[in-house]
């Protein structure tokens, strides 16, 4: 299978900053949230090589080498929040990419894209926190991304190399069809929704490890679980 389904309008790099906060029990803000576009840059098993984050221990590695997010997307938080985040600007979100054409319905945990010159493989949704609140300066910001499962995923790099402005998306094999972005992001808010594909959802090889966890110990609880309670 090769099939040509989005493009890369944006690629976004950047580094580490700090900031203070006002009004919040957090005394300052340590993030490489604030991306800005670049012609190009060349990815590797851990990311693009001119990128950098924050938390290392929830963001980035291996298995989050690339951060992706599609213009739908981008569009829905905005109506949500009555925002006006352009997505050709500095990344609001912390993404990598932007990418046309498509929602988070048309992408699968385990799919393999060729980008650019890279290959890479879908991982997981975004599990967002409350960064994206201080980051954007909009206080209900990460409760809306998560209870509307606007999150973006995550991919792991298959095969290095430079992914530019324009590039194609093209699938090249998808393996679980049932696993999309957007079912995911439903099944962590209410694993009982569907429980055949949470089921096959924590049986999938291919699924981040930190979602996974996230996702059996919702389904254990009925959801009734409190590690989501900082959304409130």
């Amino acid at each position: 299978m090769n099939k040509h389904i989005a493009e890369v309008l944006y690629v976004k790099v950047g580094q580490v900053k700090t900031t203070s906060l006002e009004n919040s029990a957090r005394k300052e803000l340590v993030t490489g949230m604030k991306k800005h576009p670049v012609a190009h840059a060349y990815l590797t098993k851990t990311g693009f090589s001119s990128d950098a984050q924050a938390d290392l221990e929830h963001h980035g590695g291996e298995n989050k080498a690339l951060f992706s997010i599609d213009t739908h997307t981008y569009q829905t938080i905005n109506t949500l929040c009555q925002t006006d985040f352009a997505y050709d600007e500095v990344a609001h979100f912390g993404e990598n990419l932007i990418i046309s054409n498509i929602t988070q319905e048309d992408i699968c945990v385990g799919d393999i894209y060729n980008i650019g010159e890279a290959v890479v493989q879908v991982t997981q949704p975004r599990q967002p926190c409350w960064k994206l609140s201080a980051s954007t300066k909009v206080k209900k910001m990460t409760a809306v991304i998560f209870q509307h499962g606007l999150t973006g995923w995550y991919c792991k790099v298959l095969h290095e190399g430079n992914i530019a402005q324009n590039d194609t998306m093209t699938l090249h094999k998808r393996s679980y069809p049932h696993l999309t972005i957007a079912l995911l992001n439903q099944l962590i808010i209410n694993p009982l929704l569907n429980e055949e594909v949470t089921l096959e959802a924590l049986f999938c090889e291919e699924l981040g490890k930190p979602f996974k966890e996230s996702l059996q110990k919702r389904y254990d609880s009925k959801g009734n679980d409190e590690q989501f309670a900082y959304q409130e």
